[in-house]
């Protein structure tokens, strides 16, 4: 019960996690990062370049609900401990990247280190 309990908290972090990254980025990030004149330029084109930005910065939201996806129904499958050790792994290294790269100052560490925690402890 208490698996199952953590892998359904894993997963809601995970899709808060991606719907406040996708929210932040269109209200905070991207109207400043695409205000500014000198903007990098891919191939040359403002628009592709606004739009890859966009794109990646979103599907990285789209994969964390993927892998909450996964997590939430990981007590139905039947190798639920080798896919949440991978799971599990995955999202606490991303937390730990954003920390080694961002440092704290980026609340995200927290949110993927204790969902990937919760996975990692549920499929011991």
């Amino acid at each position: 019960m208490v698996s199952r309990v953590l892998m359904l908290l894993a997963a809601g972090l995970l899709v808060l996690g991606g719907v406040i990254h996708s929210y932040l980025g269109e209200t905070l990030l991207f109207p400043r990062l695409f205000a500014l004149p000198d903007l990098p330029l891919f191939r040359n084109d403002r628009r592709f370049t606004e739009a890859v930005l966009r794109y990646a910065w979103h599907l990285t939201s789209f994969a964390w609900w993927g892998t909450a996806a996964a997590i939430a129904v990981m007590p139905l499958a039947t190798d639920v401990h080798r896919v949440g050790r991978i799971l599990g792994a995955t999202v606490f290294l991303t937390g730990a990247i954003i920390v080694f790269t961002c440092g704290v100052r980026h609340p995200g560490w927290l949110i993927f280190m204790t969902a990937g925690a919760c996975v990692l402890y549920a499929t011991r």
